[in-house]
């Protein structure tokens, strides 16, 4: 009797898994047929039936991505990157620096980059993505700079510097003038300001 009951689970741990592939591969489907919200609620049945499936995690990340949920990407992504699957740990890394790429954060993409490339140091797409995100991000800091300096009137540093030496200069030949036009007056008649 134990033995039947032992098969009889098998058969529907078994059936489980087959139904969770079968969600998994409809969405493949789906999302082959640029279906991306079809393919999403496939992948999230399948993950209803096995929430641990690292690949189906990664394909419903895809759609999120696909769909422009970025935030929603990400998190399925920062879930793939603890599988066993290496290869899928890279392309999570890949596809969340890509994600944080569209939302124009530089600095996450970047560090994203790096990790999938920690992983698969051979990845071409991932080595360029970081080429063109550290190229972006230099380009926004030398802007920001430029911008923090034109508050000054457009001056630049050393410019600054000498404004504000003749500046100083005129205030000492100021107060030697005044001092000097005071020892001609002799020393009563001092002015109460």
């Amino acid at each position: 009797m134990k033995n039947i009951l032992a098969i009889a689970l098998l058969f529907v741990l078994k059936a489980e898994a087959q139904t969770s592939q079968t969600y998994t591969s409809r969405g493949n489907e789906y999302y082959l047929q640029l279906k991306f919200d079809l393919a999403e609620g496939q992948y999230r049945q399948a993950l209803n039936l096995e929430p641990r499936n690292a690949e189906a995690k990664y394909n419903l990340a895809n759609a999120l991505m696909q769909q422009k949920k970025f935030r929603e990407a990400i998190e399925f992504y920062v879930e793939v990157t603890a599988s066993e699957n290496k290869n899928l740990r890279a392309a999570a890394h890949y596809n969340i620096g890509v994600s944080y790429s569209k939302q124009k954060d530089l600095p996450a993409s970047i560090e994203a980059y790096k990790a999938a490339l920690r992983i698969n140091p051979e990845d071409k797409e991932a080595r360029e993505n970081l080429q063109k995100a550290l190229q972006e991000l230099k380009k926004q800091q030398e802007e920001q700079k430029k911008n923090q300096g034109g508050g000054g009137g457009g001056m630049s540093q050393k410019e600054a510097e000498n404004k504000l030496k003749q500046l100083q200069d005129k205030e000492r030949d100021l107060q030697r003038r005044m001092q000097n036009a005071g020892k001609g007056k002799g020393t009563g008649g001092s002015k109460d300001w």
